[in-house]
């Protein structure tokens, strides 16, 4: 399965924020420059690793200084270690990840029961209440709506959560986004971004106001993201990041939302890492 980061509605999302987008080897590979940093590049979720032969060249002739490279999960980590070892001493590679290394997935050929049924009890219990509460939810075209939402959510420097939000709304929709919110009565209290490509749903980015947690919403909202994921047709829910065991010091605040992700059920679906 081709990733989102590897489509052409990427691509044309990675342009309008003023990257320049080429290619190796049928790959995609976004490039920018940076004052007194110097180009970077970023490879991001391949399904296979440019060869050496003609990944340096690239690098030389577009001057690039860094190389970000985070391989789609069909390459394994045996192959990704051996691959990044080989290469020349004058090949900066990011060693900090800019996407998550690990997710959860969940296998959306089962009934609704099943699905249901693998929720945690916890889960199961949230749902109910959040319905008893009176939330709703809805399917969105509203970008503006759900940006409130998600920068209210995500305190004083929100913003930055939801910077270039617009423009991947631009590309993907209506055909591969949609946006779930969460009601009580008239106000919005939460609110989910799907993203939906070669038969996997993914859980993009997601934000609640306090009034939201303390009703429910969020479980209420991911429920109804897998529901409408598989009436969608789609085979596999992505929760898109939690924690990995194996960075322990990194993103330890996402221990709280790896925690939640984890209530519903799934399996933990690992990236290829750079080892040192």
């Amino acid at each position: 399965m081709t990733e989102p980061q590897q489509s052409p509605l990427y691509a044309k999302y990675m342009k309008l924020l003023t990257w320049d987008v080429m290619a190796i080897d049928g790959i995609n590979v976004f490039v920018k420059r940076f004052p007194l940093m110097g180009a970077m590049a970023k490879i991001h979720r391949p399904e296979k690793l440019p060869s050496e032969a003609k990944l340096l060249p690239f690098l030389q002739s577009h001057a690039i200084r860094r190389l970000v490279i985070e391989p789609a999960a069909s390459v394994s980590q045996p192959t990704f270690t051996r691959w990044h070892r080989s290469l020349p001493s004058w090949v900066k590679l990011n060693h900090v990840p800019f996407l998550p290394t690990k997710t959860m997935r969940i296998d959306l050929k089962k009934s609704k029961e099943e699905l249901f049924g693998d929720l945690s009890e916890a889960k199961r219990r949230a749902v109910r209440r959040a319905i008893n509460l009176g939330v709703t939810v809805n399917q969105s075209q509203d970008i503006t709506n759900f940006i409130r939402i998600k920068n209210k959510s995500a305190g004083m420097f929100g913003f930055i959560t939801t910077s270039g939000l617009r423009e991947l709304w631009e590309v993907f929709s209506p055909n591969n986004a949609t946006i779930l919110l969460a009601h009580q009565s008239d106000t919005v209290i939460a609110g989910v971004l799907l993203l939906f490509w070669d038969d996997v749903a993914y859980y993009w980015i997601a934000g609640s106001t306090k009034q939201g947690k303390k009703l429910f919403a969020p479980t209420l909202l991911a429920w109804e993201a897998i529901t409408l994921s598989k009436q969608k047709k789609s085979k596999l829910f992505d929760f898109v990041g939690v924690w990995d065991e194996r960075m322990p010091k990194q993103n330890r605040e996402w221990l709280g939302f790896t925690k939640f992700k984890e209530g519903f059920g799934g399996a933990a679906h690992y990236y290829p890492i750079i080892e040192k």
